[in-house]
């Protein structure tokens, strides 16, 4: 875990009122968006001016969100609740970005982002506590429960920076949710490359050859990495820095999700938990063999060596 990234968060203030926060994030948008990661984000076929378009849509949709909740004076968000919250999101975010890009209304289908088969928007929806219900949870009460229950003791109250970079990761999750839907179902729409994409994406071999690579990204993801980090008590959080888009290593105690992993998932936990014993026992036994070897030569061998050497001593007394 990058210990930097504790020290960053790791500040008492108190957190931000709501429109200072959304200010912020508004303000990000004049930095660069550029993907400084070592993942691909769905983000990346875009052309800059439309990439911040786009972030100013779901900014804005997450505002309206959140003020919704406060007007109907919510102190939590559930896990439960947080998936429908999600998914209506990336819905919405995904609506008025068309429109803006087009003039013309086009309707996502809801129900059917809830069953889609997507291994990036399954993923998101597993992570639907840490993207939803914790930042959303967090800037309603910088001591909730849900924050408590992930970030103690390292975190005892959700920081300024904190609560920003949590919204950030939500941000650039549903943007690159966005996409990929897009990508997906108006693939073969020749608008959708002219007025979107970068110039090196308005071929259809080079989107779908970008699109396998994500999705081999984001099943490596949801089968290897992420049980990999819930074992490690750790979460991959992307964040806005001046010069772009970065991701960082968290402490995230999120047992829960642990423990409702699938068969494949648990595969490859359990796989690390016999990696771990394997290296273990074979350190105990390299260390019991060194012991033996040491004890080899400096007694039986060394020894003999020394009667040999008294017995040549003699020798010449002779």
């Amino acid at each position: 875990m990058n210990s930097s990234s504790l020290e960053k968060f790791s500040d008492k203030n108190t957190p931000l009122e709501p429109e200072k926060l959304f200010i912020r994030l508004y303000t990000r948008l004049n930095l660069s968006l550029d993907n400084n990661t070592n993942l691909l984000l769905g983000t990346d076929l875009l052309r800059y001016e439309v990439k911040q378009n786009l972030f100013k849509h779901a900014i804005s949709k997450v505002e309206v969100c959140f003020l919704d909740m406060l007007q109907k004076k919510q102190q939590v968000v559930s896990v439960a609740q947080s998936r429908l919250i999600l998914a209506d999101l990336i819905v919405r975010v995904g609506e008025v970005f068309l429109n803006s890009q087009y003039g013309i209304k086009i309707k996502l289908d809801a129900s059917k982002l809830h069953r889609s088969s997507n291994t990036y928007l399954q993923t998101l929806y597993d992570d639907a506590d840490i993207l939803v219900a914790l930042p959303f949870s967090s800037l309603l009460n910088n001591k909730s429960q849900i924050f408590r229950s992930i970030f103690t003791p390292v975190y005892e109250i959700a920081s300024v920076a904190l609560i920003e970079s949590l919204f950030e990761n939500l941000i650039i999750a549903l943007t690159s949710g966005v996409i990929i839907i897009i990508s997906t179902e108006f693939s073969l729409v020749p608008n959708i490359r002219q007025n979107l994409y970068k110039s090196n994406f308005l071929s259809i071999r080079n989107i779908e050859q970008f699109k396998n690579k994500l999705a081999w990204q984001n099943r490596l993801k949801q089968y290897v990495i992420r049980p990999k980090n819930l074992y490690n008590s750790e979460y991959s959080l992307f964040v806005i820095r001046t010069d772009g888009i970065y991701s960082r290593s968290i402490y995230a105690n999120r047992m829960n999700e642990l423990l409702e992993l699938n068969s494949v998932a648990l595969f490859v936990v359990n796989y690390i938990e016999l990696q771990d014993f394997i290296v273990a026992r074979s350190n105990g036994t390299l260390l019991l063999v060194g012991k033996g070897t040491q004890y080899f030569f400096t007694s039986v061998v060394g020894r003999a060596i020394g009667l040999i050497w008294k017995g040549v001593l003699e020798g010449l007394k002779k």
